[in-house]
């Protein structure tokens, strides 16, 4: 066989021997499927616990691991879960899925949802919103039940029931205690019918139909699943959503063959041939598509003879694979490690020493706010030393308009979402009902906190009391929570240039990259 271009002649098999060390500790991270103290991982590699360790400090380093704050225990990283979406993004079925899901949430005016079957059950790699917020928590990463959600039984009732069993018993439950014989006949009756429906099940008041996405062979590869309020979703087995949905689930049937149009650890030693092996990861994560082996040296800043024996072992590892065409694309072990890492990412859990350590570090309150049906809310303060005058505290919901953590989320949603939470602004602290000067004024207002990456308030919406905010992304690029510092007008610099403004936007990066978006900046 021919070498590919730019391949180096010679010992092409050569690896690198703690690459391949390290693919132990990443496949027993993925083949336990949570969290490992350094003994348990060690033992599950076969390692010493101070050889473990060594090779950990680098792993960490490089993003492919974090440590859990809560228990310290080691899990999948930043950088793969960066690398399982990108191995997910090129599945020919997830790319054709992706913009028909987008056009059927428009069409019907419902959540879409895509998942994957996976080994710990059918798991959301897609999400697509639309019409009014749902009062359910389903987010990219969420694994669904088997027996209690529609997805979960259209997940059993198109796989072998050796792909389900095991986990289908782990989940059987005296709450639910439907016997396997009732489960079976009820997933053949959906296998038959083709198409599945929850009523106000596993979630009051919300209902959802799902349906297969199958390619030629027959087997499963992605469940689609429609989520609206019931009332407001029309779950008829003949009705247009049902329709709509298994149009969609027909017309993607595909066999991967026809769907081409569509922490800081510097102080510790760890494994200096890992740092090389991480560049290269991070430089096709970066990239977000197939490199060639010439492409992905340059954008590592190596030469390929000395690029080619990591890659070498990063394919024996399974971190990644090589296309028809010889280029480089994350591999199956990445995307493991990327949809347990999606499972476990937990933005309130991982954003609390970091904004504890911004409160000490500024000497002012720290606040985070997600954004929830209601509207941007406060879900952890963390308290200056002095007290401060502000009628803020956990549960508070701020104003989209006349709040600077408000106003950051605001500057990221889309125009509908957006709309629909400047409808209901009146009803939230300091909020208003918008006319349209106070729009315009918000949209100005909204293009610098995009420019300058942080906004802030002065002594509003509460007098003598100022605010810093600034966004932390997730993988999707999409806002995952807003932080925020704030204290007495004058006793710091609330600038947008000034020193506490810098500070407040580093620990938004740090937070965006262990959610898997790009790396924090200097």
């Amino acid at each position: 066989m021919a070498r590919p271009p730019g391949e180096p002649a010679g010992k092409t098999q050569r690896g690198i021997q703690s690459v391949e060390v390290s693919g132990r500790l990443l496949q027993a991270l993925a083949d336990a499927r949570r969290p490992l103290a350094l003994a348990e991982l060690a033992s599950a590699a076969q390692l010493a616990p101070a050889q473990a360790h060594t090779y950990l400090v680098s792993l960490t380093r490089l993003g492919l691991i974090k440590r859990d704050h809560i228990d310290g225990g080691y899990e999948p990283g930043p950088l793969a879960l960066r690398l399982g979406m990108l191995h997910l993004e090129h599945d020919p079925a997830w790319r054709a899925a992706v913009p028909r899901v987008q056009a059927l949430a428009a069409q019907t005016g419902c959540n879409v949802a895509i998942s994957l079957p996976t080994p710990q059950g059918p798991t959301i790699v897609h999400y697509a919103a639309a019409g009014s917020p749902l009062h359910v928590n389903l987010h990219v990463g969420t694994v669904m039940a088997l027996a209690a959600t529609a997805t979960g039984r259209t997940y059993c009732a198109f796989q072998p029931e050796s792909q389900w069993l095991a986990l289908w018993q782990q989940q059987w439950t005296a709450a639910s205690p439907q016997p396997l014989s009732a489960f079976r006949r009820s997933v053949e009756i959906i296998a038959a019918r083709g198409i599945e429906r929850s009523i106000d099940s596993p979630s009051p008041a919300v209902s959802s139909l799902a349906a297969p996405l199958m390619d030629t062979s027959g087997s499963l590869r992605l469940v689609l699943t429609v989520i609206g309020s019931t009332g407001v979703i029309d779950v008829d087995w003949e009705g247009p959503v049902a329709r709509a949905a298994g149009g969609a689930r027909r017309d993607r049937a595909c066999d991967g063959s026809n769907m081409s149009e569509f922490v800081d650890n510097k102080s510790r030693r760890g494994i200096q041939s890992l740092d090389n092996t991480g560049q290269l990861l991070a430089a096709l994560a970066d990239a977000a598509r197939p490199l060639s082996l010439g492409e992905l040296a340059r954008a590592a800043g190596m030469v390929p003879a000395k690029a080619f024996p990591h890659l070498v072992s990063l394919q024996k590892i399974g971190l990644l694979s090589r296309n028809a065409d010889g280029d480089f694309e994350a591999g199956t072990l990445g995307l493991d490690l990327g949809l347990i890492a999606l499972q476990r990412l937990s933005p309130a859990r991982e954003a609390e020493p970091e904004i504890v350590a911004l409160a000490h570090a500024t000497g002012l309150s720290a606040a985070i706010a997600v954004l929830v049906p209601l509207g941007p809310t406060v879900i952890r303060l963390e308290e200056a030393l002095r007290p401060q005058h502000v009628s803020l505290r956990v549960g508070t919901v701020l104003s989209m308009v006349n709040t600077a953590m408000g106003r950051t989320f605001a500057a990221h949603l889309g125009e509908d979402a957006l709309k629909q939470a400047l409808a209901q602004d009146a009803i939230r602290m300091a909020g208003v009902r918008a006319d349209a000067t106070a729009r315009a004024e918000l949209a100005a207002r909204m293009a610098r906190i995009r420019a300058h990456g942080v906004d802030n308030a002065e002594s509003r919406p509460v007098p003598g009391i100022d605010t810093l905010a600034a966004p932390v992304f997730d993988h999707t690029g999409a806002v995952a929570l807003v932080i925020a510092v704030m204290g007495s007008s004058g006793s710091f610099d609330s600038t947008l240039d000034g020193d506490v403004a810098r500070l407040l936007r580093q620990s938004a990066q740090r937070l965006s990259w262990r959610f898997g978006a790009a790396a924090p900046t200097s």
